[in-house]
């Protein structure tokens, strides 16, 4: 019989005590016996320690690390792992029972996949009433060359199992405390140039919506999402692209950010970027001109 694989399951989190039961519990509940789940708090206020060291004991790994982003304390998870194959769960997230399950029987049979992915069903604050959600993504063969041109990622990472080789062959998250948002979003990049994924059309995980969401937050958005695509021009985005289509993704970028440093009162900030937007894609110089001018 060939031994099952260690699943070693990595939730961050930040001031989400009201949340992360939720996310432990459903980790905890898999059909797949063989899992290790370990929890990154990137410098929570809120006693999550206490909290849950009292709820879970040693049914979870905790660690804990000053306030760095989502994505350095999934590296710190990543580090701590004795997994071979790792799950993530972000903490307003939840996994459905057979959810690693499902990732482990396709992974042991798919020796040539590196990363599957599946879909996922919004619910509403209370984690549980189901909410509209889009439909699944259906990439093509060249899975890289299509993340690059989106406007974010739309793989969601509490769906994704992967191969700790490829993980670390790649570098993980970006090490970059800034860079709080799409920090997944440059690492599928870098994954999908060099390794096969594939998506499994089930919802298979609960994604809380509510009103404090990374993912809602303007100004990580847009710098996020500014910082992949800047990362992205020392990947091998020449087989997408011409350059000024590369341009002009990247000016866009620079002007989402403009617009999310203008909503918070930095002007001067948002001039900068506006013109950097100018200089990095001529053609829209005259509106990007014009709203710097407006700042």
């Amino acid at each position: 019989m060939q031994k099952l694989p260690l699943v070693s399951i990595i939730i961050p989190t930040y001031n989400r005590k009201q949340y992360i039961v939720d996310a432990v519990d459903s980790c905890l509940a898999q059909t797949y016996s063989n899992c290790e789940i370990i929890v990154v708090d990137d410098g929570s206020t809120d006693d999550t320690e206490i909290f849950l060291r009292n709820r879970y004991g040693g049914q979870i790994r905790y660690i804990y690390q000053d306030n760095q982003g989502p994505g350095i304390a999934r590296n710190t998870g990543i580090t701590a792992a004795r997994g071979e194959l790792i799950h993530f769960c972000d903490t307003d997230d939840q996994l459905l029972p057979d959810k690693v399950q499902i990732g482990v029987d396709y992974l042991l049979t798919h020796l040539d996949v590196s990363v599957i992915h599946t879909y996922y069903q919004f619910v509403a604050s209370d984690g549980k009433t189901p909410v509209e959600t889009r439909p699944f993504p259906d990439f093509g063969e060249n899975l890289f060359c299509e993340l690059l041109q989106l406007t974010g990622n739309h793989i969601l990472i509490s769906s994704t199992m992967i191969r700790k080789s490829a993980l670390d062959d790649v570098g993980g998250f970006p090490d970059d405390p800034e860079h709080r948002s799409a920090e997944d979003w440059d690492l599928f990049l870098r994954l999908s140039f060099k390794y096969k994924f594939h998506g499994i059309p089930e919802r298979l995980v609960l994604r809380r919506t509510h009103n404090n969401m990374m993912s809602d937050n303007d100004y990580y958005g847009a710098l996020g999402r500014l910082k992949t695509i800047q990362r992205a021009r020392h990947y091998q985005w020449q087989s997408c692209m011409l350059g000024t289509e590369f341009d002009r993704i990247e000016a866009a970028r620079y002007h989402m950010y403009a617009l999310a440093l203008w909503k918070l009162g930095r002007r001067k900030d948002a001039r900068e970027a506006f013109l950097q937007a100018v200089k990095v894609y001529p053609p829209f110089a005259l509106q990007r001109r014009l709203y710097a001018l407006y700042t």
